[in-house]
């Protein structure tokens, strides 16, 4: 026992220490495509169309209940959609944002957040994230809506 000891004591002391080239790290520059300031602005901007609409629809449709501003943001579209139909440029705006508003914000504050590296030698890809949670509760309202109109678009359209 004592034998073994000394064995395992004598290779414990001739390994070699590992060497870390803290250099190379250094030398990698992470530039993030956008400000996750000002892609959680531009997002909020996306996303207060979608928002007032659908919050229009739920309190007056599903509750029942007019409440001034956000309902009246639900009667304008649908006066504009009524009166002018597919022929007015505006209407499809409307329609253009209130679909691909959401996505679009959530494209653009994954940019500020991702960071993708690619390594050539070792032929790996990096990824990190940064944890902006005013990006990422953006991100998820805008998902949230996005996938709440596209699955309308989708069920309303499979008849």
């Amino acid at each position: 026992m004592k034998q073994e000891k000394k064995n395992i004591e004598e290779i414990m002391k001739n390994l070699s220490l590992p060497v870390i080239d803290v250099n190379q790290h250094q030398k990698e520059f992470r530039l993030t495509l956008l400000n996750t300031k000002k892609s959680a602005f531009l997002g909020v901007l996306l996303l207060i169309l979608p928002f007032l609409f659908l919050s229009g629809v739920i309190l007056k449709h599903y509750l029942k209940i007019d409440f001034g501003f956000l309902t009246s943001v639900y009667d304008w579209i649908g006066d504009i959609d009524h009166k002018y139909g597919d022929s007015s440029i505006l209407n499809w705006i409307i329609r253009i944002l209130l679909l691909f508003g959401p996505l679009v914000a959530v494209g653009v504050n994954l940019l500020s957040i991702l960071h993708v590296g690619y390594e050539k030698k070792s032929r790996e890809i990096f990824i990190s994230v940064k944890v902006k949670w005013l990006n990422w509760l953006i991100i998820s309202i805008c998902a949230i809506i996005f996938l709440v109109f596209f699955s309308y678009l989708i069920f309303e359209n499979i008849n």
